[in-house]
């Protein structure tokens, strides 16, 4: 995706890895498999870049996964 002219939101953001993933085995959260890719003159734009609340979503058995916010 970098080869193509995107940037990855999140990652980009954070300058690291955000744990997006909860392991069904061990319940760890540990791995970034979630990205949101953008035009590179739409990240230039990117105001703020979040997760939602692991409470909200795995407490509640609502994913696996973690949603990834982005303001503009």
């Amino acid at each position: 995706m970098l080869a193509l002219g995107f940037s990855e939101c999140l990652r980009g953001f954070f300058n690291d890895i955000v744990p997006t993933f909860q392991n069904a085995t061990d319940r760890k959260v540990v791995h970034q498999i979630d990205h949101l890719y953008v035009t590179n003159y739409l990240y230039m734009q990117l105001k703020k870049c979040a997760v939602g609340d692991q409470s909200t979503i795995f407490g509640k058995s609502m994913s696996d996964h973690l949603p990834i916010i982005a303001d503009f």
